[in-house]
């Protein structure tokens, strides 16, 4: 119930921002972009087509979550100079719950994207189009989770300029094609799950998915066991 709590109040803090602004507005943006071009291309086959809006979602996510997250984190900055955070008697419950609230805001704008894309399109394959959303999801774990630590840690420059060089992977990654231990470098996992889901790959490799999972889980854990010994950035002292 108090990790409710904690979320709900971080919830709360946004509430005179442009966060949940920004966490609609720009879905519906990309909806009404998405919806345009897929009825436009007709003669195109719609494989292709929707390989190019998810790989195109997957490009943008990690600057979008970059800007996001590290507004969140300026705000908890200029409030108190992350005393707010600092101070309680555990910390790391305080940001995973953070952490929760930012990965579900995430999760609503996606879905909020491809549920109006899907309504405005009309007839296209369904099952592929979920999981392939359901991948997006998945992979931006591991993102939310980077930008949470470099926007704590170093500030809103470096989490900016990380989503970028993010943006640049998935591109790069978006026109290559990764095998082996290749495939665990953490950019590359929201494209790798649309090629696979597209081309019939996913159970062919769900062992590696297993192990991504688990690394992302990991990671998490370790930022919170930082966090939980951090005492604010130096030129706060």
């Amino acid at each position: 119930m108090r990790m409710i709590a904690l979320i709900r109040a971080d919830f709360l803090k946004q509430r005179h921002t442009s966060y949940w602004g920004l966490h609609i507005a720009i879905p519906i943006v990309g909806a009404i972009l998405f919806v345009f071009y897929f009825l436009l291309y007709q003669n195109v086959d719609e494989l292709k087509k929707l390989r190019l809006l998810l790989e195109l979602t997957a490009m943008v996510f990690p600057l979008l979550i970059s800007i996001i997250v590290g507004l969140n984190i300026t705000q908890e900055e200029r409030a108190s100079h992350f005393q707010s955070l600092l101070v309680v008697p555990d910390r790391r419950k305080v940001l995973l719950a953070k952490f929760i609230a930012l990965y579900l805001s995430g999760i609503f704008s996606l879905m909020l994207l491809f549920t109006l894309f899907a309504i405005g399109a009309g007839i296209m394959p369904w099952g592929l189009l979920l999981q392939s959303v359901l991948g997006l999801a998945i992979g931006s774990f591991i993102i939310y989770a980077l930008h949470l630590f470099l926007s704590l840690k170093f500030g809103l420059g470096i989490s900016l300029f990380w989503g970028v060089f993010e943006c640049l992977q998935c591109i790069l990654y978006s026109n290559i094609e990764l095998h082996g231990p290749w495939r665990l470098i953490p950019f590359s996992w929201s494209v790798n799950w649309v090629h696979d889901v597209l081309y019939g790959r996913l159970a062919a490799n769900t062992a590696q998915w297993i192990l991504i999972a688990a690394l992302s889980v990991g990671i998490l854990l370790t930022i919170l066991h930082w966090f939980s010994c951090w005492e604010g950035r130096k030129n706060n002292e």
